[in-house]
């Protein structure tokens, strides 16, 4: 059986642009609201840059350790091209100690956050962070949440200084439906860029359970779902390179 990692050229993966990118490129996955699908980003992710031949690192924040624990289990059968690592975020955290954990990545850093980010904690991660990614549910709770977490992220001192790229995820969505509409409004209200909509589908939960991710998945069920990878992978890729050229970036 075919699996999705094993047909890049379909996929039309992301590639490079330009020759050698930044030592670093730290992509935090935050919504102050639990339950929205930051793990699910956070690892598929993960796996689909690592299925592009990407060096990928992946940094658990939260205390439920849920993608160290998927990064275990992706090792325990023999998979090893994530780097995990782990730190439990809380109050007493440090930006130094974020940072001594942040520089042991090379290449791509996907963090994974914990709910309720905010004040201090949310400006230490968002400064190690070049672009933030927010999965945001369909729903007008889960909008409303991720109204309020956007505008705390644009108002911290950390961004104040300078500005992150955002963009947003739809996930576990169903088109056609009126909050799906509204959804859209919300997003094009905030002028922020709406990258992909993840399907409410049983694929993300099996993949999960065999520590892969989507793309690990056989292709005839899951071509339409790696179509929202590759174009989120490309829009990072596109940030990547614009950042390179910003005086004083480091990676």
């Amino acid at each position: 059986m075919r699996r999705a990692a094993d047909v890049r050229e379909t996929t039309s993966p992301a590639r490079a642009i330009g020759g050698g990118g930044p030592p670093r490129f730290v992509v935090l996955v935050a919504n102050a609201k639990g339950g929205c699908g930051k793990t699910t980003l956070a690892t598929n992710l993960a796996s689909y840059l690592a299925a592009q031949g990407q060096t990928v690192s992946l940094l658990d924040l939260d205390p439920l350790q849920s993608s160290a624990s998927w990064v275990r289990r992706r090792e325990q059968l023999g998979r090893h091209d994530i780097h995990g690592l782990s730190l439990k975020l809380d109050a007493y955290t440090t930006y130094g100690r974020l940072t001594e954990v942040v520089n042991q990545a090379h290449g791509y850093l996907i963090i994974d956050s914990p709910g309720g980010l905010d004040g201090p904690l949310l400006d230490h991660v968002l400064r190690v962070a070049q672009v933030v990614l927010v999965p945001v549910l369909p729903s007008p709770i889960d909008i409303r949440a991720a109204t309020r977490f956007l505008q705390a992220v644009m108002l911290s001192p950390c961004y104040r200084r300078r500005p992150r790229r955002l963009a947003v995820v739809a996930n576990r969505t169903r088109a056609r439906t009126r909050m799906y509409e509204q959804l859209r409004q919300f997003l094009t209200s905030l002028k922020i860029p709406y990258l992909a909509t993840l399907r409410d589908t049983q694929l993300y939960t099996q993949a999960a359970g065999e520590g892969g991710g989507i793309i690990d998945m056989p292709v005839q069920r899951a071509a339409e779902d790696i179509q929202h990878w590759r174009r989120i992978a490309e829009w990072l890729e596109v940030q990547r390179h614009l950042l390179r050229a910003l005086p004083g970036f480091h990676g």
